[in-house]
């Protein structure tokens, strides 16, 4: 189905694709300590909280593993992650360069 040259997709579709692409944009792996994306521990984290007005946007949104979001809660990245031992400058970076 098309409206004007648009494709008309089922929300459900939707949703699915605007994941995919976060997730391809990390390369399926986590934004913050690396590891590997696979089914059972993908997520995606709010770099800033919608506890704290953080909204679900692309931009504030970033592949994460399970543990890594579980751990984070609802605190601010740059803190949590830089206290974590898997800290990196570069992923740092990376997330900065995506936020913004």
């Amino acid at each position: 189905m098309f409206i004007e040259g648009s494709e008309l997709i089922p929300r459900k579709w939707a949703k699915a694709r605007f994941r995919r692409s976060i997730l391809d944009e990390f390369g399926h792996r986590c934004a913050y300590c690396d590891a590997e994306l696979t089914a059972g521990n993908t997520t995606l984290d709010h770099v800033k909280p919608k506890a704290k007005g953080g909204q679900t946007e692309r931009q504030n949104l970033v592949a994460c593993c399970a543990r890594c979001n579980g751990l984070k809660g609802a605190q601010p990245f740059r803190e949590w992650f830089r206290s974590q031992p898997f800290w990196s400058a570069e992923r740092e970076a990376s997330i900065e360069r995506w936020i913004t």
